[in-house]
């Protein structure tokens, strides 16, 4: 660990269409953030930032699970750490943020074993991105000064927006 705001990172790849690096818990969980290509949008290259447990056996990434070992702070800053390497690497480049609990089909996996039992909608939902914006929100102040944010509000299709804090986002773009 490097203190206790963040797990050691270990370079993975830095292949250029997937930035790679790993980390392991105190409980031997080995997580992997991955920065993967995704489109390129007006000359820009666009990345997908993931992160989740490494499955040893399948050598992919699970990004679906929720290990709630205590230290999902810690997990959170060492994900966010890798945000300024990307953009040491590929300061021209664009950088999405999204939770795998903003997908579509989210709400139908999870009433098969959520003990909430919502009934329209499902409270888990984008709970992922409100973690990021809700950092995002809280250091806005000195964030902004070295990169430009936008969102994806919930109630406009692929047309991000500049970021507002407090507002509701089903992504974050950070350039």
């Amino acid at each position: 660990m490097t203190g206790s705001t963040s797990y050691e990172l270990t370079k993975l790849s830095s292949d250029p269409k997937q930035f790679l690096y790993g980390f392991a818990t105190p409980s031997g969980n080995f997580k992997i953030v991955e920065h993967s290509l995704i489109e390129t949008r007006d000359d820009r290259k666009v990345y997908n930032l993931g992160f989740g447990d490494y499955n040893a056996e399948t050598g992919q990434v699970i990004d679906d699970e929720v290990s709630n070992k205590g230290d999902g702070r810690i997990i959170l800053n060492t994900v966010l750490s890798t945000i300024p390497l990307f953009f040491d690497q590929n300061p021209s480049d664009a950088l999405i943020v999204q939770g795998s609990d903003s997908r579509d089909d989210f709400p139908e996996k999870c009433r098969l074993t959520c003990i909430k039992r919502c009934t329209d909608n499902c409270r888990k939902q984008h709970q992922r991105i409100r973690i990021y914006c809700n950092f995002l929100d809280k250091n806005f102040g000195s964030l902004v000064k070295n990169y430009i944010f936008f969102g994806l509000s919930e109630s406009r299709e692929l047309d991000f927006e500049q970021y507002i804090p407090g507002n509701s986002y089903q992504r974050g773009f950070d350039l």
